[in-house]
């Protein structure tokens, strides 16, 4: 496998663990210095994200990426494309259809930490 398949599989395993609500495996993927940057505006550090997961106020069902391209510069690698998903927010269900663009960093163990989510509603 390539870096890219590398990476492609860590972003797979992140949304696994966000839809199985398991904060702790999802940490394993974000980096302690994470902003995230919702469609709304609103960021998150890692730490509040971790804790909204936590804390079941944000329940993602599905989470689906189409349309993805990566491009790498040395151990940096940004991930783009449109996610998918059914999330439930507060009570209340939501579709979201949004482009994502994500800075990814290779370890020097091989593995991969999210450092920057920035999302945009299209729907």
């Amino acid at each position: 496998m390539s870096d890219i398949d590398d990476l492609l599989a860590a972003d797979a395993e992140r949304r696994q663990a966000m839809v199985e609500g398991d904060a702790d495996k999802l940490a394993v993927f974000l980096a302690d210095t994470l902003t995230w940057t919702h469609s709304s505006g609103k960021t998150d550090s890692r730490t509040s994200f971790l804790d909204v997961m936590r804390a079941g106020t944000t329940v993602y069902h599905s989470l689906d990426v189409r349309d993805t391209a990566v491009r790498q510069f040395g151990n940096i690698f940004i991930l783009e494309g449109v996610v998918f998903g059914d999330v439930t927010k507060d009570g209340v269900d939501k579709k979201l259809v949004n482009r994502f663009l994500t800075v990814w960093e290779q370890t020097t163990a091989g593995g991969f930490q999210l450092q920057a989510w920035q999302s945009t509603g299209l729907a």
